[in-house]
């Protein structure tokens, strides 16, 4: 009809088609082609492990409106993925993660949904990059840094190159504390506090809590990118929480607080079997491990 052929001359749209053809597995375009049916259109791109909306303009009178494309990436429990996105930049995506990706001619955004990304990012000054992950914002230019959005609603900003600015998602909404460094908060334009990380800094954020800002050990923060986990001096139970990110059957630790307590040191792969977790942690302490449940083992 006539709505839709003014919609498919619309040039951005067709680039936006031709985009979506590039990244999709060439068998899938080549037994499908686009059917229009009625007087709405969708356009269903398939990318690794991506989905491409697209969100069909409203024509008025005299004006065209933009095309908006979400990609949307996500990982399952106990996997990981690399996705290189139109501008270069690399996002690895953690255990039982999702993001999507908003890229405008202003803008370039992310928004990790849950789970964890480690971001490289390619520098572009007129395009900012952000990450938004729960009430909280990560401005970056040309960075490298790790994210993670846990279900209790915990916001952790690892740094490991160049700079970041953190600040609060929901505008003036929220405000972000200076965390008792004197550099930590600069005002910006919009007069939000932006407290500001240096590599090797990690940001922890609570609700209703004061930020902290913390010295860590960036190789050991990321270190789940290569398939590993490394504790240094970590409490036991700390470190079951962290192994049961990557399996669906779950470790659970005895009641008693002097096996809470104990601390693990070492580097484990995340990718194998729950019963390789356990026999490590049997190996470091007097623990025994017993099938409390289906998908529940109970260490004590």
């Amino acid at each position: 009809n006539e709505y839709l052929d003014r919609f498919m001359e619309v040039p951005e749209f067709q680039d936006r088609i031709d985009l979506a053809r590039k990244r999709t597995k060439p068998p899938l375009w080549k037994q499908h082609s686009f059917r229009w049916i009625g007087a709405a259109a969708a356009c269903l791109a398939i990318v690794a492990a991506s989905v491409v909306f697209l969100s069909l303009p409203q024509f008025g009178e005299d004006s065209v409106a933009a095309i908006e494309i979400v990609e949307v990436y996500e990982t399952r429990i106990g996997e990981r993925s690399t996705v290189t996105l139109s501008d270069g930049s690399v996002v690895t995506i953690n255990t039982n993660s999702r993001i999507e990706v908003d890229y405008t001619d202003d803008m370039r955004e992310i928004k990790l949904i849950r789970g964890q990304g480690f971001f490289d990012v390619t520098k572009e000054i007129d395009r900012p990059f952000v990450v938004v992950a729960g009430e909280k914002r990560v401005l970056a230019l040309g960075t490298i840094f790790d994210v993670r959005f846990d279900d209790q609603n915990e916001v952790q900003v690892t740094l490991v190159e160049g700079k970041v600015h953190i600040d609060s998602a929901a505008g003036t909404g929220g405000r972000v504390e200076e965390s008792g460094r004197s550099n930590a908060v600069e005002e910006t334009a919009n007069t939000l506090p932006v407290i500001e990380l240096n590599p090797g800094e990690r940001l922890i954020a609570r609700a209703n809590v004061a930020p902290e800002i913390v010295e860590t050990d960036a190789v050991e923060e990321t270190s789940w990118r290569r398939g590993q986990l490394v504790f240094r001096q970590r409490a036991l139970s700390e470190v079951v929480a962290e192994m049961n990110r990557y399996s669906t059957q779950q470790l659970v630790l005895d009641e008693d607080v002097r096996v809470l307590a104990l601390e693990v040191s070492g580097v484990f792969n995340n990718g194998g079997p729950p019963s390789a977790y356990e026999d490590a942690l049997e190996a470091i302490h007097p623990l025994e491990a017993r099938r409390s449940g289906r998908d529940e083992v109970t260490q004590v």
